[in-house]
């Protein structure tokens, strides 16, 4: 069990965001649909997630040029919007442009180079605050109304949002995890991004001026805007250090296979490549926090879903092929292939009279040199009896005796 929370922990932590925590990426992805239908949302997140911890446990994930092109694409568009939103929510906060947000940004590249194990310890601090944040906005909050039906595409698209990055990491906690555990862990994620969703999109719906991160927007009308400001830049800044830390392994892991940067690539050139990679990226944040998800997140939503048909695809192919194999284990299968074989020979001779009569010289000749033996062995057994017969009398006294005696009579 305590695998299964520590498995859902993780992904739940890779989801939530600054989109998520915003209410940014909700309101792009839904609008003004009912919170009940946003929340459904959460069966097809906890499937994608169940199936890609039994491909992780198969090993099945494709780990190829293009899966890496991809997830480096995702983590660099997480990045810039990171970058963006982190300058967005300081200056809201401070009224300060830029200075916040640059500082939040070097200090996301010095954590990197020195090791992200203690922004591990500061997530399991911040999610359950968001949490209880969010909570507290949502319970002080109106019904609102909904204007927009029920499609199936929408959760769909909004599910495929994290899985170049969550179903992809948390795929390799499924090697060490039992079926029992995966179903556990995904029914945790079920439930908590069911409640999430259902709060997150009444939140939306409450803001009515469209505002570029609805939830701040809310909680400053409700007199909570520097408890969830401080929360979403706790969300904002862990994002950021993970999406940096896949960026500049991946930029790292890329140099390493050339021949004129082969130096950059190691280890003693991390500090160089992590600011390399915030010195690109950061410009690239001017576009605007809500230009950069508005545009960009739909094209990796998309490219999740290729991946998430992909491994689907993988894991039909092996059931298939385990079925399959299982059936010719078995005594009756094992007799079907016997007499596949059998009837395959059979319709080879009908229609190749080569064999046919390749197989009739075989018979005819196997006849011969039976014969020929059986004969070979009445000829040994009659010179054997013959050779007995003239085998030289016993020199024994009595019968010499006896024999002549028999003689004379």
């Amino acid at each position: 069990m305590k695998k299964a929370f520590k498995t859902a922990a993780l992904y739940v932590g890779t989801a939530i965001g600054a989109g998520f925590s915003s209410g940014r990426e909700i309101a792009l992805f839904f609008g003004k649909s009912s919170p009940l239908n946003v929340a459904i949302s959460s069966i097809f997140m906890s499937l994608i997630c169940a199936l890609f911890l039994i491909a992780g446990k198969k090993r099945l994930i494709p780990k190829g040029k293009i899966v890496n092109l991809g997830i480096f694409f995702a983590a660099s568009v997480s990045l810039c919007a990171m970058l963006a939103g982190g300058d967005f929510v300081m200056q809201s906060m401070t009224g300060i442009p830029l200075a916040f947000g640059l500082a939040m940004t070097v200090l996301g590249g010095i954590i990197v180079v020195l090791g992200i194990e203690k922004i591990r310890l500061l997530n399991t601090i911040v999610v359950p605050l968001i949490v209880l944040c969010i909570s507290i906005v949502f319970f002080k909050l109106p019904t609102p109304q909904s204007s927009l039906p029920f499609t199936l595409s929408k959760p769909i698209l909004y599910s495929g949002l994290d899985v170049l990055l969550g179903g992809v990491i948390v795929s390799e906690e499924g090697e060490n995890l039992s079926y029992k555990e995966i179903f556990a862990s995904c029914l945790m994620i079920c439930v908590f991004l069911f409640g999430m969703l259902f709060m997150l999109q009444t939140v939306v719906l409450s803001d009515t001026n469209g505002s570029l991160m609805p939830t701040l927007a809310v909680s400053e009308i409700l007199h909570l805007k520097f408890a969830c400001g401080v929360l979403i830049a706790g969300a904002i800044f862990t994002t950021l250090v993970s999406s940096l830390k896949i960026v500049s392994d991946r930029t790292s892991l890329f140099l390493s296979h050339t021949n004129k940067l082969s130096v950059l690539g190691d280890e003693k050139h991390k500090a160089f490549v992590v600011f390399f990679c915030l010195l690109i990226a950061y410009p690239l944040s001017f576009f605007g926090f809500d230009n950069i998800v508005d545009t960009l997140y739909p094209v990796n939503s998309i490219l999740g879903v290729i991946l998430f048909a992909i491994v689907v695809l993988r894991l039909v192919f092996d059931a298939a092929k385990t079925l399959k194999s299982k059936k010719k284990s078995t005594p009756e299968g094992v007799q079907n292939v016997v007499k596949n074989q059998i009837n395959r020979g059979d319709d080879d001779r009908s229609c190749n009279p080569r064999l046919h009569n390749h197989d009739d010289g075989s018979r005819n000749r196997h006849r011969r040199n039976h014969s020929r033996r059986r004969n070979h062995s009445r000829r040994r057994n009659h010179s054997h009896r013959h050779n007995r017969n003239l085998r030289p009398r016993s020199q024994n006294p009595r019968r010499s005796l006896r024999r002549n005696v028999r003689d004379f009579a």
